[in-house]
């Protein structure tokens, strides 16, 4: 018996017989020849039930990681061949390795996936979702309270001084002038008290606040995002907002340096999904 050529399970007497003859590139599919004075040549297909097997017959199938270590983790214990290749589209924070790609002017099946599908980072969500917002005093308050982790400038300290006379304040009439000198808001308010008739007062706004983010969770690297401290005085009330800088630009440079490590490790380029 051969790969290639029939295999002849039964021959009789009466020169009556059966050949199974196997398909060279489909190992599951057979065909059962038989010849019968009788009923002279019949052929039946067989195809065998995979689920039957111990172990299938290929590798198929797409295995998704939610981050990069996971990622190159997997490719060192299963690496990808010659035809094996990267895919990559940084807007959707996706990678795929697919190892049985075409190669040449033979077809892959192109089903035997790896996928890394970035979660994005908390932190990065939330600070998108506030960026140019106005909010009253004391939810703007809250708001930068939950991420005062991730500011870097000014000091957390401060910031958290300004944001609790912020909250002081919260009944105070407010006006607003800019410091021509820096070009700095200040932030005057008279607030009503049951003793006094009135107090006044000044809060020192920072025009810029710094923080430090990674879009992605498990990214191994964070990066500087500025974000504008802007504010809005409306009839005496006051509202307050921080605008991001644009981050486009950031985005794409985490994703050069997550596919910098891919290549690093696979020695294959990622070429670019739209």
């Amino acid at each position: 018996m051969t790969d290639n050529g029939p295999t002849i399970i039964q021959h009789s007497r009466d020169q009556q017989q059966i050949v199974i003859v196997r398909k060279p590139d489909e190992p599951r599919v057979s065909w059962a020849v038989g010849t019968t004075a009788e009923h002279g040549m019949q052929v039946y297909e067989i195809v065998a039930r995979e689920d039957l097997l111990p172990n299938p017959y290929r590798v198929s199938g797409t295995r998704t990681v939610a981050e990069l270590d996971s990622f190159l983790d997997e490719l060192e214990r299963r690496p990808l061949a010659s035809e094996g290749t990267l895919w990559g589209n940084a807007q959707r924070g996706r990678l795929t390795a697919i190892y049985n790609d075409h190669r040449g002017d033979t077809a892959g099946w192109r089903d035997d996936r790896l996928e890394l599908q970035l979660a994005a980072d908390e932190d990065w969500t939330a600070w998108h979702a506030l960026s140019g917002k106005y909010f009253r005093q004391e939810e703007f308050g809250d708001k930068v309270e939950e991420l005062l982790h991730t500011v870097t400038s000014p000091d957390q300290a401060e910031l958290l001084e300004v944001i609790d006379s912020v909250r002081a304040s919260s009944k105070g009439e407010f006006e607003s002038g800019i410091e021509r000198a820096n070009g700095g808001q200040r932030l005057v308010y008279k607030q009503e008290h049951t003793v006094k008739a009135g107090r006044t007062g000044q809060l020192e706004v920072p025009q810029i606040i710094g923080l430090e983010l990674r879009p992605w969770e498990g990214h191994h690297e964070t990066y500087p995002v500025d974000g504008y401290f802007r504010v809005r005085v409306s009839d005496g009330d006051l509202f307050l907002a921080i605008k991001l800088k644009p981050t486009r630009q950031i985005l794409r440079k985490a994703w050069f340096d997550l596919a910098a490590k891919v290549i690093e490790q696979t020695g294959k380029p990622v070429y670019a999904q739209p």
